[in-house]
């Protein structure tokens, strides 16, 4: 199945790495950007090629991947609507842009057309994205399945209801940032007790990609954190001290309180 890739920005050219590391055949990928300089380069690394015009691309491959902003998306489904109403459910639309539903993009093309809504998260740079995807009701299962293998290269991808990306992009939009916060201030705490800052922040690092790795290894034997919690602090040792003054500082509540502001910007936004 060919794919096409409109936009070759960083979130569009990790997908197509991705996919080529996974073992797709860079020759079935095709390219296209606004400026001519990214698209070239990243053909010419991956083995595909790039076409002269959005729509050219549009009726040459089997999925048609959005990498633009948002505020330029419907800009370019203007100029694909025509080829892609024309083949009707034989070419698929991956949209990678927030914010923009399945019911808008509907409308931009004017038309009822395999739609697929897919939100990778900034791990997707090192093939750790957490991936939802919700599609239209046109969309055939082969299509689905197309679409699903190409972000599991990148990561995880799993599929939710639309109502649910508000919070599926608190959860795994932004909590990157919370993260790297949790990390950063950790990592203080080691210089404060004598530790060079890079040090600290790489014991950090590496302790908490160790924790979620074995979070996500528990989860599938129907272990579940709080059983991992239990693991780690012993009576009286240095682990529940920690823990219970965490959580009077209101560690649990903050994280919550987190999620509900980025709940709550979404629909705002939306």
């Amino acid at each position: 199945m060919s794919i096409g890739f409109i936009g070759s920005g960083a979130m569009a050219s990790a997908i197509a790495r991705g996919a080529v590391a996974a073992g797709l055949d860079g020759a079935t990928l095709v390219f296209t950007d606004a400026h001519g300089t990214h698209a070239p380069a990243l053909a010419e690394e991956l083995g595909g090629s790039v076409a002269p015009s959005n729509a050219a691309l549009a009726e040459r491959v089997d999925l048609i991947l959005l990498g633009v902003k948002p505020h330029l998306q419907s800009d370019v489904i203007g100029e694909i609507r025509a080829v892609v109403t024309a083949r009707g459910e034989d070419v698929c639309v991956v949209s990678i842009a927030a914010g923009r539903s399945l019911e808008t993009m509907e409308t931009d093309f004017g038309a009822s057309v395999p739609l697929v809504r897919v939100m990778p998260n900034v791990n997707a740079q090192i093939g750790e994205s957490m991936t939802a995807l919700c599609a239209s009701e046109s969309v055939s299962d082969a299509q689905l399945t197309a679409v699903r293998d190409l972000f599991d290269s990148i990561g995880r991808c799993v599929r939710i209801e639309e109502q649910d990306f508000p919070v599926f992009s608190a959860l795994a939009g932004c909590s990157p940032a919370w993260v790297f916060q949790i990390i950063d201030a950790l990592a203080r705490a080691g210089v404060r007790h004598g530790l060079p800052k890079q040090r600290a922040v790489a014991i950090v690092a590496q302790a908490l990609s160790g924790s979620a790795q074995l979070v996500l290894e528990a989860v599938d034997h129907d272990v579940i954190p709080a059983q991992l919690i239990d693991q780690v602090t012993s009576p009286g040792g240095t682990t529940i001290a920690g823990l219970i003054a965490a959580e009077g500082a209101g560690l649990s509540t903050s994280l919550i309180m987190a999620v509900d502001a980025a709940v709550a910007r979404d629909h705002e936004l939306g």
